[in-house]
């Protein structure tokens, strides 16, 4: 019964309600004006009385829409504004019309995060902002002495990367230190490097990209030699690059080049002039500069520097590429002239690809002392069709006559082998991924083996 009560009550307020606002949304149509008439087989409405008005009295209506054979009986329809035309649709029962969809609201600033980086997008600009950080566990396994592990921050990396008009730029740090490899060696069954450590600036690059067949670089970056230097340490199959990459690539230099690639994205070129002796170092050791060059084919379309699959191509991809460093390291007497080839492959179809280089050095001293020095690698890898793990091994050599210092890499290695297996589980592709490696090296010159296991979190945020 009281149930019956309440349900009642309900039912009598919402009778009232309805009473009383029903005479308020009529009187709100009633408010509205509208006027209607036919003139010279035209019906003409209107829905402001000023509009009426001057029609009546010019014969002229002025900016308006017209509908041809949307009105009754066929006849054109001349309406001051849309809502005229909506008012007399609902007059006439007939049905309205389609116009088009306003575009949405693009607000003059966006900001948007993708793998890894925050975009902030206006019209004319856009900048990014991306950080890096690389955790490592490396653990010595030494024939004699006591096994050794180690916990590091590997790369802490800080980009901010944009453009702007025809221009485009890149600053990037390492908080940590790039890992700077200026040494190493095999002692006492330890691999010994000696890296500079330490927060420093990496990236400073500006590009001048209004012509892409011709685009103008100036700054501090790579040096575009050795496609595995080249290539984003954060986007590396392994752990880390192979051994002999700090002895032969270049790495980043101050200077000045010339790029560019084809509209098919088939070939793609880089010559340039640096200082030649490293990065951060504002002025020439010497009255030589170090020149770089590089031409890539890649018949099947754009091959980026990427390692892995990821892409997972449906069609195979190739690229052959050939690279050349002429500089002169030192002053006086200790001065040494090198020049460098570099031979780079790289191979993909779908979750199968493989990647090598072999660089062979020439170098003499001021005593017209020479020598050769060669090294390479090869890796292949196989992304399972989940695109998540994948597998992938590698082999590494250098064979120098002599172990001259170098501008990053004084090193002790003359006849040096190494050869490992790795593992890889991208979390989100590159940019958050797990990655382990086993690698074994010898010095064939002294006997000596090492191995090393390296585990490494990635993430990019």
């Amino acid at each position: 019964m009281r149930k019956s009560l309440v349900a009642a009550g309900l039912a009598a307020l919402a009778l009232l309600g309805g009473a009383l606002a029903a005479p308020a949304r009529a009187q709100q149509v009633l408010s509205l004006f509208y006027q209607e008439l036919e003139k010279d087989g035209r019906i003409y409405v209107f829905n402001t009385p000023e509009r009426f008005k001057s029609f009546s009295e010019s014969g002229e209506i002025g900016t308006a829409i017209t509908l041809i054979g949307r009105a009754e009986g066929g006849l054109t329809l001349v309406a001051e504004n849309e809502t005229a035309a909506d008012l007399y649709f609902f007059k006439h029962d007939l049905p309205g019309y389609e116009r088009e969809t306003p575009k949405p609201y693009k607000p003059p600033f966006e900001v948007s995060w993708k793998d890894g980086k925050t975009t902030f997008k206006t019209k004319d600009a856009e900048i990014s902002l991306s950080n890096r950080v690389q955790a490592r566990y490396a653990y010595f396994d030494r024939e004699e002495g006591e096994d050794v592990g180690s916990f590091l921050i590997r790369r802490a990396k800080t980009a901010v990367e944009g453009k702007a008009g025809d221009f485009r730029f890149k600053l990037q740090a390492n908080w940590v230190g790039a890992g700077y490899v200026t040494g190493a060696s095999i002692v006492s069954d330890s691999l010994r490097t000696t890296v500079r450590r330490g927060p420093e600036l990496e990236d400073a690059e500006i590009w001048w990209a209004k012509h892409p067949m011709a685009t103008i670089w100036v700054g501090q970056g790579k040096v575009p030699f050795g496609r595995q230097e080249y290539t984003s340490s954060g986007k590396q199959q392994f752990v880390d690059r192979w051994i002999g990459n700090a002895l032969y690539a270049p790495g980043r230099d101050q200077g000045i080049r010339l790029e560019g690639m084809n509209e098919a994205k088939t070939f793609e070129y880089a010559v340039g002039a640096y200082n030649g002796i490293a990065r951060n170092i504002n002025i020439n050791d010497n009255d030589d500069y170090l020149y770089s060059g590089r031409v890539a084919w890649m018949p099947f379309g754009e091959y980026k520097f990427e390692e892995s699959s990821l892409d997972y191509p449906d069609s195979p991809r190739l690229v052959l590429g050939l690279g050349a460093v002429d500089n002169t390291i030192g002053t006086g007497s200790s001065a040494i002239d090198v020049f460098r080839l570099g031979y780079e492959a790289a191979f993909k179809w779908q979750g199968f690809n493989v990647q090598g280089e072999y660089f062979d050095e020439d170098a003499e001293d001021q005593g017209n002392v020479k020598s050769d020095n060669k090294g390479y690698y090869i890796q292949a890898g196989y992304l399972f069709p989940n695109k998540k793990f994948e597998i992938a091994a590698r082999f590494e050599d250098i064979e120098r006559d002599t172990a001259f210092s170098v501008s990053n890499l004084a090193s002790a290695l003359l006849n040096f082998e190494g050869q490992g297996l790795g593992v890889s589980y991208y979390l989100n592709k590159h940019v958050n991924k797990i990655q382990a490696d086993y690698f074994t090296y010898e010095d064939k010159n002294s006997g000596t083996d090492l191995g090393e296991l390296r585990v490494q979190l990635q993430v990019i945020f």
